[in-house]
């Protein structure tokens, strides 16, 4: 317990405004309650000294670099290296319960190993793609979020495996798939789930319920390099439609539905992304597209099996959702990649029937979207709602022949509900009260 915190105890104690027998259990309660291994701003200094210090490092190093031999470049490639082992050793031996200590030194260390590759390959003129050293650098650092228990070292790594995704898969030529980016994905599930299970009230665990669903979306569109060149585009968009209806699935796990909405990234990416591919799919192109391709190709297991997969695991985990929360209603994005499937099936002969039930599945979305917001009395969500349908009047502006007053008068008519539905909800509120 803090002084103050001690001292107005005593106040309220000698003012009769508490027993104390009271008192007592007070102390005793704060006396057994653990104490945090550093507060949160201890922990962002400890966090900052490190990369500020790493980065330090190498900017002296890269100042003075013309001016040394291969020995001094190779001491200052170790020693940062050496420095970083001794501190999270003692970190391990004699700090393990500091989150500050350990998130420090575990940041420090990760950079120092991409330093000593960088410098190293520079001394002895090892040529290779900025892949590859990226590749080598996430595989010796991978085990520090393990060893040190560190969520830095863990977004450093995702940040880390992200940037080598993109570049294979969409920098370097000829382009490929990025397996090692799943691989080490999934190794790192485990400190993920950790963090879920154990950690689920932290910023730790918000700032990774964010950069994991954006790492997938940056990186997901690789596997247009597998499917076949008459339908790689249309697929992409398919395979990006199934990942929107997985994240906000997961949106949907326990822990992440009872923080605040902004923590959820999750739930608002896969939220956003939904109603961007399927605005997307409100045009003629696509469809036009569709139906030009060849059916056999589109369902072929093998040569669309990224899709087919990402299907079936958006289907399995949408089952297990639904019995795991038969009392809970879920977002109803989560159907999105079923609605989408049927139309992208539709279009092969009815391109324009898709074109005109994917506007129809945007505003079903969107509706959906209003009542969620008014159930559970909140605007942000009320507003995304009315934002989903002013989307999909914009889109059709540009392209229907409906006449200007007629345009008009449907935005009149949706800031006319903006206007109506917040006012309603600002009401209920008050009442409430």
């Amino acid at each position: 317990m803090s002084k103050s915190f001690v001292k107005e105890l005593a106040e309220l104690e000698q003012a009769s405004v508490i027993t104390p027998d009271t008192a007592a259990r007070i102390r005793a309660y704060y006396a057994q309650k653990p104490e945090h291994a550093a507060n949160r701003l201890v922990i962002v200094f400890g966090i900052l000294g490190a990369l500020l210090t790493g980065l330090g490092v190498i900017l002296i190093i890269a100042h003075n670099w013309d001016v040394l031999g291969k020995a001094p470049k190779l001491a200052l490639a170790l020693l940062p290296l050496l420095v970083g082992q001794a501190v999270c050793a003692f970190t391990l031996f004699k700090k393990a319960d500091n989150t500050a200590w350990r998130e420090g030194s575990a940041t420090f260390l990760f950079l120092s190993i991409g330093a000593a590759i960088a410098i190293v390959s520079q001394v002895y003129q090892i040529d290779g793609e900025l892949s590859e050293f990226l590749l080598v650098w996430m595989l010796l650092a991978f085990p520090i979020q393990y060893i040190l228990r560190s969520s830095v070292a863990s977004m450093l790594l995702l940040g880390g495996i992200t940037w080598y995704g993109c570049n294979v898969a969409y920098f370097e030529r000829p382009a490929g798939v990025a397996w090692w980016y799943f691989a080490l994905l999934a190794v790192s599930c485990p400190y993920y789930y950790r963090l879920y299970r154990d950690h689920s009230e932290s910023n730790f665990f918000a700032f990774h319920a964010w950069l994991l669903p954006l790492s997938l979306l940056f990186t997901f569109g690789m596997f247009n390099h597998l499917f076949l060149a008459n339908a790689d585009e249309e697929l992409t968009a398919l395979l990006y439609v199934n990942l929107m209806s997985l994240l906000v699935l997961i949106g949907h796990f326990e822990k992440l539905r009872q923080r605040r909405l902004i923590v959820n990234g999750f739930l608002i990416c896969g939220s956003l992304g939904t109603i961007g591919m399927l605005l997307f799919l409100t045009f003629d192109d696509f469809w036009d597209s569709v139906s030009r391709m060849s059916m056999s190709d589109a369902v072929d297991l093998r040569a669309a099996a990224p899709y087919w997969i990402s299907v079936v695991l958006t289907a399995g985990l949408l089952v297990y959702m639904l019995y795991r929360n038969r009392d809970a209603a879920l977002n109803a994005k989560v159907f999105a990649f079923a609605v989408v499937l049927v139309l992208f099936l539709v279009g092969f002969t009815q391109p324009q029937i898709s074109r005109i039930l994917a506007n129809v599945a945007v505003f079903v979305f969107g509706v959906f979207t209003i009542r969620d917001g008014a159930r559970q009395n909140k605007l942000s969500i009320l507003n995304y709602g009315l934002f989903i349908l002013a989307l999909l009047i914009l889109c059709r502006f540009f392209d229907t022949e409906m006449s200007f007053v007629a345009r008009g008068l449907l935005f009149i008519a949706v800031g006319v509900g903006f206007f109506v539905t917040n006012l309603r909800v600002l009401r209920n509120r008050r009442s409430a009260y």
